[in-house]
């Protein structure tokens, strides 16, 4: 695997002091795994109302803020000597919207990687996400690993979910390369012994039903089915193409297993990730070449918001957060 999406050189974890093993061990691993630096950082936004609760108890905003601060501070500290005793690993703490101020962080100091505890909306069973988490999905520049907390640290079983109908494509270019970072930022995160990257293409056979209707008599179930079979072909034929370039490009890695499911990316991908009970779902946001900003789509949205286990979202080489 050639060096880019897939070898991070700086990861940074995202922490909650309440709740923050598995961001950091995860991001531990990845950097063992890779000779990569690591960072840790923790958030905290003021409280809508502030200044409420600082007249309440008799206290300036900003000595609370202070004081909210440092206690932060002292706890992620306390969290990271514990889990990395002597390491030197500093942690950091900043103030303001967390996704603003995480995009700004990775922008200015280079991390190329970031993984934080998905942190689902209270009330709801699935993986319907904060708003923190899908701002970071849409607006942060590297890839962005949401970790839950019973997922292993170091994934066995991944899936990567790739579109390999670049020929129909408004931009095929970008979509291959984008296929390309999936599959590799899959291969770089794989690092348990015998892990394996199950490569997902969901396809269809989308003029199915126009050649039943045209064909006519005896021979339309034999046209349609011989259109299905041309058109699995075909993607069966990407799929080869595809896994022969990445696999010619670099040392072996994790087994690739090429996996073709008819049906809808929504329900394919969710349904193929409970079935291999995938320890995590790679997966691309779909971008506009030239326009700052990433537009994710409903159906990267429908299935993120669908998954019942980790995402690692990758975007497009090139891509400019809104923010900066």
């Amino acid at each position: 695997m050639s060096a880019g999406v897939g070898r991070p050189t700086r990861i940074l974890a995202v922490v909650d002091p309440e709740d923050a093993q598995i961001a950091l061990q995860s991001a531990a691993a990845l950097a063992d795994l890779h000779g990569a630096a690591m960072e840790v950082l923790a958030c905290v936004e003021p409280p809508h109302d502030l200044a409420v609760i600082a007249r309440l108890a008799s206290l300036e905003p900003e000595t609370l803020m202070a004081g909210l601060v440092e206690r932060t501070r002292e706890d992620v500290r306390a969290l990271v000597a514990e889990a990395f005793p002597g390491s030197g690993i500093e942690a950091r703490v900043i103030v303001g919207k967390a996704f603003i101020e995480i995009v700004r962080h990775v922008s200015a100091t280079g991390c190329d990687f970031v993984i934080k505890k998905a942190e689902p909306l209270s009330g709801f069973t699935r993986f319907l996400l904060s708003s923190t988490d899908q701002h970071l999905l849409r607006k942060c520049p590297c890839p962005v690993w949401l970790q839950t907390p019973a997922a292993p640290a170091t994934p066995r079983r991944v899936l990567a979910a790739v579109d390999l109908d670049v020929w129909d494509a408004a931009e095929p270019d970008t979509l291959a390369g984008l296929n390309r970072r999936v599959l590799e930022a899959a291969c770089g995160i794989a690092g348990a012994a015998e892990a394996e990257v199950h490569v997902l293409h969901a396809w269809d056979a989308v003029g199915e039903g126009m050649v039943w209707a045209f064909s006519g008599g005896d021979d339309a179930r034999l046209s349609a089915d011989r259109y299905v079979n041309e058109i699995l072909d075909t993607r069966r034929q990407a799929m080869r193409q595809f896994l022969s370039e990445v696999q010619a490009e670099g040392p072996p890695g994790p087994r690739l297993l090429p996996l073709l499911e008819r049906g809808a990316p929504e329900q394919v991908i969710h349904e193929q990730s409970q079935r291999l009970q995938a320890d995590v779902v790679v997966m691309g946001t779909v971008a506009r070449t030239g326009l700052s900003g990433v537009f994710i789509g409903n159906t990267a949205e429908n299935i993120i918001n669908s998954l019942e286990c980790p995402v690692l979202a990758v975007k497009p080489e090139g891509f400019v957060s809104p923010l900066l």
